[in-house]
């Protein structure tokens, strides 16, 4: 596992919205289930076992969460893409086209 690279997040946008396929979304249930259980079952084991494991366990499945979800297209609303469409045509208004 340790050849295997997950994306770090670009940014905390909490407005990005994602619309993946079911099988996606059964992953993203299943690693979210993952973590709470070893989070969970962290508060029972004192003394026991190491826990940076444990610590190091839940990162990586948070990592593999944010992997599936990144993997996921970006379901862009109206109002973004009219933001955007007026932001380009504002950037356009000052330049002079080129004369060749």
């Amino acid at each position: 596992m340790s050849n295997v690279s997950f994306p770090e997040p670009k940014s905390l946008d909490r407005s990005l919205r994602r619309r993946g396929t079911l099988e996606q979304g059964r992953a993203l249930e299943a690693l979210g289930h993952a973590v709470e259980y070893l989070v969970d079952s962290q508060l029972f084991r004192v003394g026991e076992g190491n826990p940076r494991d444990d610590h190091e366990a839940v990162q990586i499945l948070m990592r593999m969460s944010r992997a599936v979800f990144a993997e996921c297209p970006e379901v862009v609303s109206l109002r973004r893409r009219m933001q955007r469409w007026f932001v380009s045509r504002l950037a356009g208004v000052g330049e002079v086209p080129e004369r060749g």
